[in-house]
């Protein structure tokens, strides 16, 4: 069996190292004091996350950094400097009560390291803010701060470790020449860089940001410095290129997906010595891994469905007062279209279909190249032309989409009866319902090798819905950008929550010390 390769040893050594070192601070960690929360309020605050977890359009595992985000941005907003100086205690008990830690864990040592954190971005945001605007020192310093956070209540070394080997795999992979046809762009290296954290891990720009700021050793408290580095960060996350080399990784980022899911195996270092043993672990993980997408997508399904449904039975339920109130028959026809979107929503489910044994082959074989074959003199990624299509390949397409919507809205004013209000809320329905689905068919497509699998009831779907997917892409960005049941959760909802919730904590540790006094 052939030996790792140059990449795949020093990885191998990271991962050791990382091993000896967390065994290390385990045994210190044990013999050190921690912060005890009293559980007041915690039933109520449990729930509330729940509901607010709900209300994020995320993956699961960026819900922490974005609780914490939501405690910082509320203490900047109510908070002096002089409040915001001691302020991980209260981080800690907020995040415990809401289940994102468990009681009796945090050192203290690690809450004065969050204080530490706070006070230099604290300061950075205030010299920021009289700069720039308040959206520019929000993304700069807020949301990196609650990411600086986060890193130190999650240990994150390992997963650092596995970006650096499929960046360094990349990096001597990519034919950047090619890719960009002579001249790739200046920050490249960089680029890559985020274009694998975005791709593999999921991560959101914040997250990427603060990885970048990590790597080029920017501290907050050298303000200029700090603030140069962002806006060519930002330049970074909105160049075209990336866009290119992101697609570039995604096509060849399955076999890094699933390995990802072995990475907290003990002693994966051992597997990595020889090609049997890491298929020994690698190839049951594949099938784990399809098992629990396909339970992903079913559930999502039924969740789309629901979230649909919901408002839909409001509008049928006006529709059958009107007619009621009218004296008429109930006209039933109107009110089953409008039900369409979600008996919808369960026929793609019939066309999501999960990867067959020759893709777990393919993962397989892909995994053990990058892992044991030789590091190879000359890129090869990138240098197969792409497909390039003519200008009446978009035309073609753009009148399919127009026939689409006009199509379809006449039939809805013809023959259902509806009027110009009832049909564009069915396209926002059915174009949400095609955009969900895409969605969830992306899990699927996440860990197929090579180009998607088509069949004729693929090739049927994509054509019926894809104009609709494109729409319902364009509303789900502006829903992210606006997301109003989050932001009136916060306003209305956790701030005043959160405040009370903190009132009552104190005033019963009051009580305790004044009992202790007597």
């Amino acid at each position: 069996m052939r030996a790792p390769n140059e990449l795949t040893a020093k990885f191998a050594n990271e991962l050791v190292a990382i091993r000896n070192i967390q065994e290390v601070e385990k045994k210190q960690n044990e013999a050190v004091e921690k912060l005890h929360i009293s559980t007041t309020g915690a039933i109520l605050t449990g729930f509330y996350e729940s509901l607010r977890k709900a209300g994020e359009n995320t993956e699961e595992n960026l819900l922490l950094t974005r609780a914490i985000r939501r405690f910082f941005k509320r203490l900047f907003l109510t908070q002096t400097n002089a409040g915001l100086k001691n302020s991980g205690d209260e981080l800690i008990t907020e995040l415990t009560l809401a289940g994102y830690l468990k009681n009796d864990t945090i050192p203290l040592k690690t809450i004065a390291e969050i204080d530490q954190i706070i006070n230099h971005y604290a300061v950075a945001y205030h010299k920021l803010y009289a700069k720039f605007s308040g959206e520019v020192a929000n993304r700069w310093t807020l949301e990196t701060l609650a990411v600086s956070v986060e890193s130190k209540l999650v240990d994150h070394r390992i997963v650092t470790s596995f970006i650096d080997f499929a960046y360094n795999y990349f990096l001597k992979n990519i034919d950047r020449e090619a890719l960009f046809s002579g001249n790739p762009p200046a920050s490249y290296e960089a680029m890559l860089f985020v274009a694998v954290q975005k791709i593999i891990l999921k991560y959101d720009n914040p997250t990427i940001r603060t990885n970048l700021i990590s790597r080029y050793q920017v501290s907050p408290s050298h303000t200029v410095n700090f603030a140069k580095l962002n806006a060519q960060i930002d330049q970074i996350l909105d160049d075209p290129a990336l866009n290119k080399i992101s697609h570039t990784i995604d096509r060849n980022a399955a076999p890094f997906r699933i390995f990802l899911k072995i990475l907290g195996t003990d002693n994966l270092a051992k597997y990595l010595e020889s090609e049997k043993a890491l298929l020994s672990i690698f190839t049951p993980t594949i099938n784990k891994t399809y098992l629990a997408i396909r339970k992903d997508v079913s559930r999502g399904i039924v969740r789309s469905a629901i979230l649909l449904l919901i408002p839909k039975l409001f509008l049928v339920a006006y529709d059958i007062h009107a007619d009621m109130t009218r004296g008429g028959a109930i006209n039933w026809l109107p009110l089953m279209v409008q039900l369409c979107p979600v008996i919808y929503m369960f026929a793609l489910r019939l066309t999501l279909f999960m990867p067959g044994a020759n893709n777990s082959r393919a993962l397989t074989r892909q995994i053990t190249q990058i892992l044991f074959d030789p590091i190879p003199k000359q890129p090869s990624i990138g240098r197969g032309r792409g497909r390039k299509f003519g200008v009446i390949y978009t035309v073609i397409y753009g009148m399919i989409i127009i026939a689409a919507f006009f199509g379809i809205g006449f039939v809805l004013w013809e023959f259902v009866g509806f009027y110009w209000l009832r049909i564009l809320t069915f396209f926002i329905y059915i174009s949400m319902a095609s955009f969900l689905g895409f969605r969830l068919s992306r899990k699927i497509r996440d860990v197929e090798v090579g180009n998607e699998t088509q069949n004729s009831l693929t090739a049927l779907r994509d054509l019926i819905y894809m104009p609709f997917v494109v729409v319902g892409r364009s509303i789900n960005k502006v829903y992210a950008q606006f997301n109003i049941v989050s932001t009136l959760l916060d306003m209305l909802v956790e701030l005043p929550l959160k405040t009370i919730l903190r009132l009552i904590r104190r005033w019963s540790s009051f009580l305790s010390d004044m009992k202790d006094s007597f």
